[in-house]
């Protein structure tokens, strides 16, 4: 008899403590759900990572970046050990997000996915960056959930409270308008989702741009590597119209406190250097980030389960 999965949990890294310590991206929602459960090797999945499932809620890692997050989710909907065909999916994880509309700790959840790679990329002798849509290309590049069931699961989280810390306010307080929102909310808006972990003018020009050009229903909000791959091969298996996605911001796309790309990326990795303690992407925000997102997909489950 297959096993029926009801509900995916896909976090994208780390279902225990990072080195430091700090909460890692999947550890509260494998804590809550599948910790103790049984754990499935399935051809396809992450090197080294497993399904896990426990009375019908199902976990696992996707890694980075599109094409480990397709294998991922082929992965599970193939294996002819499992029932996938009345599955939920709940998207989570870190994000860089909008400077202009969001501050550090937010949670957003996701009205439409788009791909920043799909078109053309120049640049040009002047060094500006410039992204021309491709209609042979672009017509793949943007999926958008249902408006209704989305605006429905967004007036049930919109008003959960969410936590920052004081060195993240003084850290926004230094690196933005003064008028600027520093408390973190939960909001709703367009994914843009590349291969690469940018930042800086030029890509959040692209990242509007590309809102702009597929007619998606609410602003940028969140950059993402993962969730348009989540969001495809869903709704290839009929699946879309069970998929949440949420996403908490732990870095803006800008450069703050004078930080360089050289400086930000030269010797570094992410755990490196968003981590560390007075960080020039991120503060202290993370952990407390954390519990933010986690906060919101519990209550999303609940949803779920009713």
């Amino acid at each position: 008899m297959r096993v029926p999965i009801k509900l995916l949990i896909l976090p994208k890294f780390d279902i225990g403590p990072l080195g430091n310590g700090i909460c890692g991206e999947g550890e509260l929602f494998y804590k809550e759900y599948v910790e103790g459960g049984t754990e499935y090797e399935l051809t396809g999945l992450f090197p080294g990572e497993k399904l896990y499932v426990k009375d019908g809620i199902a976990l696992t890692l996707t890694h980075a970046g599109k094409v480990n997050t397709t294998a991922t989710l082929m992965a599970i909907l193939t294996d002819p050990r499992l029932d996938c065909s009345k599955m939920h999916t709940l998207s989570v994880g870190c994000a860089g997000t909008n400077y202009e509309r969001t501050t550090m700790g937010d949670v957003v959840l996701a009205s439409a996915f788009a791909d920043y790679d799909l078109g053309h990329q120049v640049i040009g002798s002047d060094g500006n960056l410039t992204w021309f849509p491709d209609s042979g290309l672009c017509q793949y590049g943007c999926v958008k959930l249902n408006a209704e069931r989305i605006s429905t699961v967004y007036e049930q989280i919109k008003n959960i409270p969410l936590e920052t810390t004081e060195k993240t306010v003084a850290f926004m307080k230094q690196n933005v308008a003064a008028d600027t929102r520093v408390y973190p909310i939960v909001l709703k808006g367009t994914f843009i989702t590349s291969d690469n972990y940018w930042k800086g003018d030029d890509g959040h020009k692209i990242a509007k741009q590309i809102n702009k050009y597929y007619g998606c229903p609410d602003e940028y909000l969140v950059s993402d590597m993962e969730d348009i791959a989540v969001a495809r091969v869903l709704e290839r298996f009929g699946l879309i119209e069970k998929l949440i996605s949420i996403r908490v911001s732990v870095n803006l796309d800008c450069y703050m406190n004078g930080a360089t790309p050289e400086k930000l990326w030269s010797n570094n990795c992410f755990e490196d250097n968003m981590l560390e303690e007075g960080n020039e992407e991120g503060a202290d925000i993370f952990e407390t980030a954390m519990k933010n997102l986690f906060k919101v997909g519990k209550e999303i489950i609940m949803m779920i389960d009713d």
